[in-house]
């Protein structure tokens, strides 16, 4: 039986990695602002990413204002890849 990975098999989430994998970076406005999402739900999900390790963020200031930036790792790279292929069989067996 073919398995989903947990983390990234939740909407949010799966739009996360799916935007992060084709940006080498993203800031978090301009990210939660393109998945339209609140900053409660950016950071639940953000903090799960990064806590697994498919993400990483570096904070730092421009003109003199926090910027947080985030971006896919290799494990989050080859776990997001294995997650859309193993999606895709899911699909072709039904």
């Amino acid at each position: 039986m073919l398995e989903l990975d947990k983390i990234i098999h939740q909407p949010v989430r799966t739009k996360i990695m799916a935007y992060l994998s084709s940006a080498k970076e993203c800031d978090y406005t301009t990210l939660r602002n393109s998945l339209e999402l609140s900053d409660g739900h950016m950071s639940t999900h953000m903090k799960e990413l990064v806590g697994c390790e498919y993400v990483e963020m570096e904070k730092s200031f421009v003109d003199n204002k926090p910027k947080t930036t985030y971006r896919i790792t290799n494990k989050g790279r080859k776990a997001f890849a294995t997650y859309v292929t193993v999606l895709k069989e899911i699909i072709s067996t039904t």
